[in-house]
């Protein structure tokens, strides 16, 4: 099963650096947009944050969750290093995620579409399961520590160049259980510059 996931983890990895090869070759770390008269960085960072609900394999129950994921680039390349929290509710969590990912992305004057996938780490307490019956789940618990991977997909829509709202589809995997679910976000992103004077140029 990890075998087949880091075969999983290699091939998209391949094709995520295929899909960027042809911007490698205009990469400029100045390139910048006219918008709205207004300047923006072609290449540039966000934040997504954001609530949601998902669905836990190994206790089976719906969950809350609460993400924070900051995305960035060296050079063309895109990587996203976040956090997100489960639980049955937002108050109770027990479920913590840690990932790094690396990922590609299309943006226009209107949209920010991305996908990443990478590695994950979380921690975690589950009641045992022959506790539960008898009032106990809250004092009979194990922890978790878990490798896994984690893969996640955001559309948003720009409300302006650099803010904008979304939503999220994610998955993360390990040996013991699988979190999957759904969020919305906000987006803010560092590609304003500044006031453009003179002709703009709208769209990318």
């Amino acid at each position: 099963m990890n075998f087949k996931w880091l075969l999983f983890l290699f091939s998209c990895f391949q094709l995520s650096m295929h899909a960027q090869s042809d911007s490698a070759k205009s990469y400029n770390a100045k390139a910048e947009i006219a918008f709205d008269g207004k300047r923006y960085r072609v290449y540039n960072n966000w934040i997504s944050v954001g609530p949601g609900v998902g669905y836990n394999s190994h206790w089976p129950k719906d969950e809350k969750n609460m993400a924070v994921d900051f995305s960035f680039h060296i050079q063309e390349h895109y990587f996203r290093a976040g956090t997100f929290m489960s639980g049955v509710d937002f108050y109770a969590a027990n479920n913590y995620n840690f990932h790094l990912q690396y990922g590609i992305r299309k943006e226009t004057t209107k949209y920010n579409l991305s996908a990443f996938l990478g590695p994950s780490y979380s921690y975690f307490k589950r009641p045992l399961k022959d506790s539960t019956e008898f009032g106990l789940n809250t004092i009979l618990s194990t922890v978790y520590k878990e490798f896994g991977a984690y893969a996640c997909v955001e559309a948003v829509y720009k409300i302006k160049y650099d803010v904008g709202i979304g939503g999220q589809v994610f998955c993360d995997i390990n040996k013991t259980q699988m979190v999957y679910g759904v969020r919305m976000i906000v987006y803010f992103s560092s590609a304003f510059r500044g006031v453009k004077y003179g002709r703009t140029i709208h769209g990318k």
